[in-house]
């Protein structure tokens, strides 16, 4: 019957015209929860619920249990919700397929079921037979990550409801520093309005009191470096060690930040800015990203940046070699970085 994403999904369930079955998926597990919640409220009242709505943990559930539960009678209500969380769809045998078909055929309509995969690494593929069965009698309802302003409006939102002001610039600003996870997000905006107490959140609230993701780090660890501040960059770095940061991903992250700045440079002195940069790599919701190395690589030339990639890859090798010591390869390339950075050899 049908496919969503998030913007088809909110308008069917605003259109009131409930369908028997759906199967929810994605890498967004805000999303995934907050409408599989919103389908099963506004389909059983909040009175009946302890009659008319039903939970399933989907591990060594048999789709029997489901099918029987499904065929329960509402008890004062027209309609009754049955909610199965991570149904191993990939462990199901022609014979389950089978009974799945012929029930699907013949879906009750006073029963809305809702299979919420909450596990982001559930494979359509692997589970392309019930997919297929989602699709024809009921729906598939993909719900991933926001991106750009699908992210940036409803925190912006979220902070006015609790009386504070998110500007644009600082929205991007939280995302820059907690990642796009939406839950993490509205987890660190409500700390931080209470913190703020009500009017402007500025960006000296949010690094008072955002927990700030690896990533965050290590991009200061680079913006350290760019600035000539080798203590601050140590610093940052010690602190990755101490959390027991994977010296890999570390690794990973800055040369990630240095071909950033690399496409930043080469954008500039083409011409093109970052925007445009952003569309073409396809930075998605990340596009801050070129327009913070676009501002902290003013100070060095393309050479220089070739220089230090030159000193990544090296360092890249050494890690995947496993012969040294992670955490001396990652101190010494850092003095590389810092001494490139000041126009110095190395």
């Amino acid at each position: 019957m049908a496919e969503f994403d998030e913007k088809g999904l909110k308008a069917h369930i605003k259109s009131g015209n409930f369908l028997s079955a759906y199967l929810i998926v994605g890498d967004e597990d805000y999303l995934k929860k907050h409408y599989t919640d919103l389908i099963s409220s506004k389909v059983v009242d909040e009175a009946f619920e302890s009659f008319n709505l039903q939970k399933f943990e989907g591990k060594g559930l048999s789709l029997r249990d489901v099918f029987d539960a499904s065929e329960l009678m509402p008890m004062m209500s027209d309609k009754r919700c049955v909610i199965v969380e991570d149904f191993r769809f990939d462990s199901l045998n022609e014979k389950d397929y089978g009974m799945m078909l012929d029930f699907f055929s013949d879906l009750p309509d006073f029963t809305v079921m809702i299979f919420h995969q909450k596990s982001a690494d559930f494979s359509l593929s692997k589970a392309k037979k019930a997919v297929d069965l989602f699709k024809k009698f009921g729906a598939v309802c993909t719900l991933n990550k926001r991106t750009g302003n699908d992210l940036l409006k409803p925190l912006i939102s979220s902070a006015a409801k609790q009386k504070c002001e998110l500007s644009v610039q600082n929205a991007k600003y939280l995302v820059s520093v907690c990642g796009d996870d939406f839950n993490v997000l509205i987890n660190e905006l409500g700390k931080i309005c209470h913190y703020a107490k009500q009017g402007e959140i500025t960006k000296a609230h949010i690094d008072a009191v955002a927990v700030k993701t690896d990533d965050a780090k290590i991009y200061a660890l680079t913006k350290a470096l760019m600035s000539k501040d080798f203590d601050r960059a140590y610093d940052v770095l010690a602190s990755l060690f101490r959390q027991k940061t994977e010296p890999e991903y570390i690794l990973g992250t800055i040369i990630s930040s240095y071909v950033d700045i690399y496409r930043a440079r080469v954008s500039l002195i083409s011409g093109k800015n970052a925007d445009s940069l952003a569309s073409d790599f396809n930075y998605r919701n990340t596009a801050f990203r070129l327009t913070n190395a676009a501002r902290d690589s003013k100070s060095m030339d393309l050479a220089t940046v070739r220089k230090c990639l030159d000193e990544l890859s090296k360092a890249d090798k050494q890690l995947k070699s496993g012969r040294d010591n992670a955490a001396l390869v990652l101190v010494q390339l850092m003095v590389k970085l810092f001494l490139l950075s000041n126009g110095e050899k190395v």
